[in-house]
């Protein structure tokens, strides 16, 4: 009797422990669209200076590394187009990072280089996601978290606290036991921020009773390219997938004045589109072989992409640029596993104690979506800043040209805060 007794304790303390198994869902969402109708001429806002100018200085070194890092990892385990949000990404980490604790913590700080101080990170999240929600006029840039808390998880003040004033994500408390209702308004609710962009974002059986929170965050852009394509000048080409293979594609044309600049280490040239109201830049990589991408990628892994952009000048030069769409669908539990990021994805290891005071949560998924689409639409913008000597060897013969005929890397670059929004690479259009 002694025995059956205790094994009933045992089966008992084990159902005790399956129960309060909490399990945190990260939702990462982008959506960026560029060409909607019309054109004008803008000067570009004046941006105001952040409140905490040092920290969004230090948040944006740090999250440069984490998208290289992030980058050559995703490039290296898989093949073909790429495109994701290393802002999103790491927003919705850092809406978990304020409730780590311990080895957990330490491990994500480390990945995502950031401060020591974590009053110092959620600052600097807090003038990024505060400045996003600012109407541009010229642009639609902006930034949605959410936070949907099972009814059986009552939060720690102080982690409420955080998601209300740094992220501005008020908790809403649902009813995971009825996963597949709740699936459902968290999916329209990511669908009404990204202008339907985004459907279906968590698949059917994601979530479950044991399911008690789920964190989102989605970024929306919407913006005019600075100098328009003119369709007119848009013909068939050429795009070289390898050394001996191509693919016939819609191919843009202008000439105009850009920001450009060959890298002789990084064997690419380099150059910078902007958009309406110059907040943000696409820049593309473009590799000086038509099959030098993975050289380049592995080069891109110890590249300041601030300096990068720095040492851009202005000057006319041709470009050629394909018509594109992306999508991408990414579970990132295993890549940031193996950057490090171990004990958050572990039922046994994960510290998260800092959300509701108890040890027994960790993080089951890390979904992400994005969308992505380039055409000719813009409006005018920008002024010129001047010319490098690597660029003076070409004016003898006319403009340079950037013509993106093979794979090429790109990243969206917020001229204000100097974080990567968006990140990619296009080996088929």
């Amino acid at each position: 009797m002694e025995g059956n007794v205790s094994c009933f304790s045992a089966v008992y303390r084990l159902l005790a422990i399956l129960t309060g198994v909490l399990l945190v869902v990260l939702l990462s969402v982008v959506v960026m669209i560029r060409g909607a109708s019309g054109s004008h001429r803008s000067g570009g806002p004046s941006f105001p200076p952040y409140a905490h100018h040092e920290a969004v200085t230090s948040l944006a070194a740090s999250q440069n590394r984490f998208t290289c890092d992030l980058y050559t990892k995703l490039a290296e385990k898989k093949s073909g187009n790429l495109f994701y949000s290393p802002f999103s990404i790491m927003t919705a980490l850092g809406m978990t990072y304020a409730g780590a604790r311990g080895n957990t913590e330490q491990e994500m700080r480390s990945v995502m280089h950031l401060s020591d101080d974590k009053e110092v990170v959620h600052d600097a999240f807090m003038d990024v996601v505060s400045d996003m929600k600012i109407d541009a006029g010229d642009y639609e840039l902006r930034t949605s978290n959410m936070a949907y808390v099972s009814n059986h998880l009552p939060l720690l003040s102080q982690y409420d606290k955080i998601l209300k004033e740094k992220y501005q994500s008020t908790a809403k408390t649902v009813d995971f036991d009825a996963s597949e209702e709740v699936r459902q308004e968290i999916n329209a609710a990511v669908e009404k921020e990204t202008n339907s962009r985004i459907k279906d974002l968590i698949p059917s059986g994601a979530l479950n009773s044991l399911t008690r929170m789920v964190l989102v965050n989605a970024v929306y852009f919407k913006g005019l390219w600075a100098e328009q394509f003119d369709k007119a000048d848009t013909y068939d080409r050429e795009f070289w997938t390898s050394n001996t293979e191509n693919v016939k594609v819609p191919m843009m044309y202008k000439k105009s004045k850009f920001r450009i600049f060959f890298d002789k280490d990084l064997g690419a040239t380099v150059l910078a589109m902007d958009y309406q109201g110059s907040r943000l830049s696409m820049v593309f990589v473009l590799p000086d072989k038509r099959d030098g991408l993975a050289e380049v990628e592995s080069k891109l892994a110890t590249t300041d992409l601030s300096e990068l952009h720095r040492k851009l000048r202005e000057v006319e030069v041709e470009v050629s640029l394909p018509r594109f769409k992306l999508e991408e669908t990414l579970d990132l539990v295993d890549t940031l596993s193996e950057m490090g990021m171990k004990d958050l994805f572990h039922y046994q290891l994960a510290d998260l104690s800092g959300i509701s005071g108890k040890n027994n949560l960790f993080v089951s998924k890390v979904f992400h979506k994005a969308f992505l689409e380039v055409n000719e639409k813009g409006s005018e913008a920008s002024a010129a800043t001047g010319m490098t000597i690597q660029l003076m060897s070409f004016q003898p013969y006319g403009p340079p040209k950037f013509t993106a005929d093979h794979p090429f890397a790109f990243f969206i670059r917020d001229n204000h805060s100097g974080l990567i929004f968006f990140n990619g690479r296009l080996l088929m259009p």
